[in-house]
């Protein structure tokens, strides 16, 4: 049933009784009828795969052809990876920003001086996105879409970008992004006024890049809400309404379980979700080129005054409501009499821990929230009842702060009072209750079903939060081999706004070359590729390795932020292959999708070495808008790589310089390529890759650029060591590869490449 309820729900059969992890045996638990459950409210929405189907046909008023088509050739021009990656940083760097801001304030007005701070920043980046659209549309004020050069637009934009003291397109921030996507606009309209199309070229280009103007501070809104965690519920709705004017269809929210499974390495990698970043930059460029097409305004007007008006609202985010659950539950178990079972202090905490994950509120609509509050509310309060008090919270802080504490500088925290115990006890409920409550409806409608899986789940969770030595001997719910150690929630603070969890047991770790070498990056780049970078002396590399926890509203700018002021580039997904290869601890890591329980790890060279920010070592460009589909892929090379290329061609060490390009290209083709191809491939109507055919495409584009260097290696020497010797910074080899037809590419048969080799580093 949904909704309030006074029905009593039957007790589950007590034949059998479930036993606590926590030393001293076995107790007995029974289920109760829950007091009322609080309204759910909407909670985090992330927009991961919210526009990740392709278009359908019919995408403007009336479905003619050829809108169709002027469209999907539109949002092919507007598609740019390295848009969506700028995005994403923008929700990363807000979200430190904002993390940082808060830190520094410890009265009740901390949320709005920290929000006043980052919507200051927010501003200036506005303002700096207005005045170079505002260059470029007076630069082409009275001309005609049809009347431009390719040339022409690059000019235009590097001078934009060079008056706001930017060095030119191939920047990785957003500002450089942005007139790339200005120029992308530009080139469309600009090839579809030349092949006759009316409704695009009836239009002077100033009022083209006016409608861009109009539209980045509505895409800014919902940057600046995601990265606060207050993404409202008609921004769903009002992409929803977009996406059916645009004959988009939106998928389910149910998205990968974002609980903590047994980890079983896949034997291939799937093609990775969009991020925000990229989910947001899809949503923007459809509505861009609705805008542009026809004309029509009005859209992005409303669209822009409801951001603003949601950006500006002072109700609390589902997240920010689980934070002050866990404050209000911890401080409730520390004050409780020892002994207590706090029944109805559990089912307050239920229905906060339920708003602030979307996956489980699905799953339990259609049981009701009642019932499931009630069926576990009971028997968690009795599993925690002997570790409630104020001694029992302290005895558990002091067995915490055993356990490495003093690496994390939570030293003076441990001998404070019960703080550390009884966040380690909410930890365990949170965890519980994420792990039942993503039950299907048919196992949450069982008493018994849901009483075992809440006994492993709080089992499980009890051997992450706490020491071993107070757990029982036979349980075998460990995850880390040896010592132990726990997960603290971070950052610290009077605030207490936890953004994510830390292992307390940080790693020393000597990495091998080979290790290294099978360590492949979110980048498509390997671990040995990243510490000769950055200047690796010899093997094997010393280093620790820091591991990470995902919560409800966790950024990577959360962790950058509270880590030092890290670069958020630094932090990698820790999957189950990752865990063993680099920690010989398989049991840490976790796949790579969802977000709450994903795993991260940060490798921090010896000696108190940093990372230099590191860049997109491919970067992958898919136009599906011509008679035969192309793919540019751009390889690019750090400095050390190029200088390290010109000492074997000189040494004419052919075998050991393909060699060295075959590992880069195919961990490339292995990690990022299918991911970012599928990607592409969704935004244009009638060419979605299933998640195997990406794959074999990836494989068959990175074998033929391995075959391309080999066989070309000689004729492309001269041009190779000019461009490493060139004053800038690293090389940029693309390949081009074209196909018959969309039949070619997903069968993943491209003709072979051509080879271009820059100076530099490029996107296009």
């Amino acid at each position: 049933m949904n909704g309030h309820s006074n029905v009593v729900y039957p007790e589950a059969p007590a034949a059998e009784a479930s036993s606590s992890p926590f030393t001293g045996g076995v107790r007995p638990m029974d289920a109760r009828v829950s007091s009322e459950a609080a309204d759910s409210g909407y909670g985090e929405q992330d927009l991961v795969g919210l526009l990740s189907s392709p278009f359908s046909e019919g995408l403007l008023d009336g479905g003619e052809s050829e809108s169709d088509a002027a469209f999907a050739a539109l949002v092919g021009e507007l598609t740019d990876e390295g848009f969506d990656e700028a995005v994403q940083d923008l929700v990363d760097e807000a979200a430190g920003l904002h993390l940082a801001s808060a830190g520094t304030w410890s009265t009740e007005a901390t949320e709005h001086l920290a929000t006043g701070e980052v919507q200051n920043w927010m501003a200036g980046v506005a303002a700096e996105a207005d005045r170079l659209l505002e260059h470029v549309e007076q630069h082409f004020a009275a001309r005609t879409p049809e009347s431009l050069t390719d040339g022409e637009i690059g000019g235009a934009l590097t001078e934009a970008l060079v008056a706001e003291g930017r060095p030119g397109l191939d920047g990785e921030n957003f500002i450089p992004a942005l007139a790339r996507k200005a120029g992308s606009l530009l080139r469309g309209v600009a090839t579809l006024a030349k092949r006759g199309v009316a409704f695009a070229g009836r239009f002077l280009v100033g009022p083209l890049v006016g409608a861009l103007r109009r539209i980045v501070p509505t895409m800014l809104k919902w940057v600046l809400s995601k990265a606060l965690n207050r993404l409202p519920q008609n921004l769903r709705n009002d992409a929803a309404a977009l996406a059916a004017k645009l004959g988009i269809t939106l998928p389910s929210t149910q998205s990968a379980p974002a609980a903590l499974p047994t980890p079983t390495p896949a034997a291939e990698p799937a093609p990775a979700e969009p991020t925000t970043g990229a989910a947001l930059a899809e949503l923007f460029d459809a509505h861009l080129a609705n805008t542009v097409l026809t004309g029509n305004h009005s859209m992005a007007d409303r669209l822009m005054a409801e951001a603003e008006a949601d950006a500006d609202e002072d109700g609390p985010s589902a997240v920010a409501g689980l934070d002050a659950a866990r404050a209000t539950l911890a401080d409730q178990l520390a004050e409780a009499e020892p002994g207590s079972v706090l029944t109805t202090e559990v089912e307050q905490f239920i229905p906060a821990v339920m708003a602030a994950l979307p996956l489980i509120r699905a799953g339990i609509g259609a049981i009701g929230r009642d019932k499931v509050v009630g069926l576990i509310a009971r028997p968690l309060a009795e599993l925690m009842k002997g570790h409630v008090g104020a001694q029992a919270a302290k005895a558990l802080s002091r067995a915490i702060a055993d356990k490495g504490l003093a690496l994390l500088r939570l030293e003076a925290e441990s001998s404070t009072g019960g703080q550390l115990g009884v966040e380690a006890l909410v930890s365990m409920l949170e965890d519980t209750i994420r792990a039942v409550g993503q039950l299907p409806p048919e196992s949450l409608a069982e008493p018994l079903r849901v009483r075992a899986e809440l006994q492993e789940a709080f089992a499980a969770a009890a051997a992450r939060h706490l020491p071993a030595e107070l757990l029982r001997a036979d349980l075998d719910a460990n995850e880390i081999d040896g010592e132990s150690a726990v997960w603290v929630l971070m950052p610290r603070g009077p605030g207490r706004r936890y953004r994510y969890r830390k292992c307390s047991r940080i790693f020393p770790v000597r990495i091998s070359r080979n290790v290294a070498r099978a360590i492949v990056l979110s980048d498509g780049g390997t671990l040995e590729q990243r510490f000769l970078d950055e200047g690796a002396a010899g093997w094997p590399a010393q280093a620790e390795v820091h591991v990470y926890e995902a919560l409800p509203g966790t950024h990577l700018g959360h962790l950058a932020a509270s880590e030092g002021q890290v670069d958020p580039s630094e932090f990698e997904d820790l999957t189950p292959n990752t865990a063993a290869l680099l920690l010989n601890q398989p049991g840490l890591g976790r796949p790579a999708y969802g977000g709450v329980g994903r795993r991260y790890y940060r490798v921090v060279p010896g000696r108190g070495g940093r990372h230099r920010r590191r860049f997109k070592r491919a970067v992958v460009l898919l136009v599906l808008t011509g008679p035969r589909p192309v793919l540019r892929v751009h390889l690019r090379l750090s400095e050390r790589a190029a200088h390290r290329v010109t000492e074997l061609l000189a040494q004419n060490a052919d075998v050991r310089l393909v060699a060295a390009f075959r590992s880069l290209i195919l961990g490339i083709a292995q990690q990022p390529l299918p991911g970012r191809i599928a990607r592409q491939a969704e935004r244009t109507p009638g060419a979605a890759l299933t998640a195997a055919q990406a794959r074999a495409l990836a494989a068959g584009v990175g074998e033929r650029m391995v075959a391309a260097i080999s066989a070309q290696l000689r004729s492309l020497a001269p041009t190779l060591a000019a461009a490493a010797r060139d004053a800038a910074e690293g090389v940029t080899l693309t390949f081009e590869f074209g196909f018959a037809d969309r039949a070619a590419l997903a069968a993943g048969r491209p003709d072979a490449p051509t080879v271009t080799v820059r100076p530099g580093r490029h996107r296009d």
